[in-house]
């Protein structure tokens, strides 16, 4: 594995599933195990998958200025991102150019989280920041678990009331397992899923009960 500077609570679960933890974003990440890798993306097609993206970067966004700064540094109208919902974004440089994407989560009146990718997002919020009334923190004890496919709503169904009725592109703060989380109806696979935020103490519960 790349030597790398984050690392995901999980990462000795993925090492006993056959995975190399290859980096991505500075964190060890799984992007394969023993397992034949078209049988889990029939799964996720036909039924359903689970997998730690937690590589990706969430930032929290709060105070005053804190819709001012998402509109100064992303392409998205904040005017339209009521709390509760969440959009898919780019995210530009001074000069207006293409630097990472993100989707943004709008968890309040003056407060957001922002989850980007590999490029430069967390540097242009904190040009966006300076001189302004906000705070940013970055969260890695936050661990982001998407359990993706057709069925993930079935399951989730059984442990988290109203879930049914979350849309596309909202998210929502309840509990699963008894553990406090955000689940967002969001994902990068093409089917119906579901991203669950936890705490890293939580995790690996969590993980293991779903696989169960």
């Amino acid at each position: 594995m790349t030597a790398s500077w984050r690392f995901s609570t999980l990462a000795d679960r993925h090492r006993a599933l056959g995975s190399k933890l290859e980096d991505w974003s500075g964190m060890g990440t799984a992007w394969t195990y023993d397992k034949d890798a078209d049988e889990e993306y029939v799964a996720i097609r036909t039924k359903a998958g689970l997998m730690d993206v937690s590589g990706l970067k969430k930032v929290h966004i709060t105070g005053p200025h804190a819709s001012h700064l998402i509109d100064l540094a992303t392409t998205r109208d904040v005017e339209k991102i009521y709390p509760g919902k969440s959009a898919y974004a780019c995210m530009l440089n001074e000069a207006g150019k293409f630097t990472d994407d993100c989707i943004l989560y709008r968890t309040g009146p003056n407060s957001w989280m922002v989850v980007h990718g590999s490029g430069t997002g967390h540097e242009e919020l904190q040009r966006a920041a300076m001189g302004r009334d906000v705070s940013l923190r970055f969260d890695d004890n936050l661990h982001d678990l998407s359990l993706q496919g057709p069925t993930a709503v079935d399951y989730l169904a059984k442990h988290v009331p109203g879930i049914r009725d979350l849309n596309y592109f909202h998210h929502m703060q309840t509990q699963l397992f008894g553990f406090p989380v955000m689940i967002s109806r969001t994902g990068y696979t093409g089917e119906r899923g579901y991203e669950i935020f936890c705490r890293g103490q939580d995790a690996g519960t969590i993980w293991d009960r779903i696989l169960d």
